[in-house]
């Protein structure tokens, strides 16, 4: 009993291990039937151009492709030359290059070289769509050895907890500074509270006693100031307003039209002048004086 179910088990085993193979190889055939030799051969050599496009640029060549990337707005090409820029000095001048690869992806084909530098080997792709009318993607992978590896993921783990502790830094000294606050709050009010107190100091005002002056008040001359005698031609106020200048003076000829009084009225200046030729008698008014409409500016003769 034993021995029949150890063999249906070996059956078994070997049905599968046939059906896999098979599986397998009819993969395979399919892929060799899908793959037309002149499409293989047409991206091989196209990506071999690539990469001799690539190993052969200096750095101001490299620079100015990526400008020129940029112009175009070429995001796939400007992506490769970054990549290539960033791996370079890691790989050194190309010594040789095999055939690519060329292998079926879901969105189209992939070209892949197996290329050998100066200082360490590097896969070249790239990826057509379907039609072979566009690049979507160019790629270059270095082998780095396990120490290399290490020593780069070491660094990345050393910045990034130098920049934690950096930020914890900062934000432990923002915390520190929160007990100035109520400092800075108190003295803001002592600086604002000695002001109201200092206003009743200044009232000690003693002066009014040195006001008995009455006796200079039997002087009220100075109203006489038109000294002269009137004209016979009134110079009036057309409008109400403000006398902003005095532009000639008694005894002084005047011609007609001749400006004579400035009058400022509703925030606009207007020029009162001679209604005909004569002499000027009297100016009736002074600079900063409010006149009424047919008030007397000035006398002719």
């Amino acid at each position: 009993m034993k021995q029949n179910i150890k063999r249906i088990w070996l059956a078994l085993c070997m049905a599968v291990c046939l059906f896999a193979l098979s599986a397998c190889s009819s993969a395979e055939a399919d892929t060799a039937e899908e793959m037309d030799p002149s499409l293989v051969m047409t991206l091989q050599q196209g990506t071999q151009q690539y990469l001799d496009l690539f190993a052969a640029m200096g750095d101001e060549d490299l620079d100015n492709a990526l400008a020129a990337s940029e112009k175009n707005k070429d995001t796939v090409m400007q992506s490769a030359l970054n990549s290539w820029k960033s791996v370079k000095g890691d790989l050194g001048a190309l010594v040789s290059s095999e055939a690519a690869e060329v292998e079926i992806v879901d969105d189209g084909y992939v070209a892949r070289i197996p290329a050998v530098f100066e200082k360490r080997n590097a896969d070249f792709s790239v990826i057509v769509d379907e039609d072979l009318a566009n690049i979507t993607s160019i790629t270059i992978s270095p082998e780095y050895t396990t120490g290399e590896k290490l020593s780069k993921a070491g660094m990345n783990t050393l910045m990034g907890m130098g920049v934690v502790f950096l930020v914890l830094i900062f934000i432990s000294w923002l915390i520190s500074m929160f007990k100035y606050i109520s400092v800075f709050e108190a003295k803001m009010k002592q600086k604002k509270a000695p002001a109201p107190s200092a206003a009743p100091a200044a009232v000690p005002a003693p002066a009014p006693a040195a006001v008995p002056a009455p006796a200079p008040a039997a002087a009220p001359a100075p109203a006489a100031a038109p000294a002269g005698a009137a004209g016979s031609v009134a110079v009036t106020a057309p409008m109400p307003g403000k006398i902003l200048g005095v532009k000639a003076s008694a005894g002084q000829a005047v011609k007609k039209g001749q400006v004579i009084v400035i009058l400022e009225a509703m925030k606009m200046e207007n020029e009162i002048v001679a209604p005909q030729d004569g002499t000027v008698a009297t100016i009736n008014v002074a600079v900063g004086d409010s006149v009424e409409p047919g008030a007397t500016l000035a006398t002719l003769n």
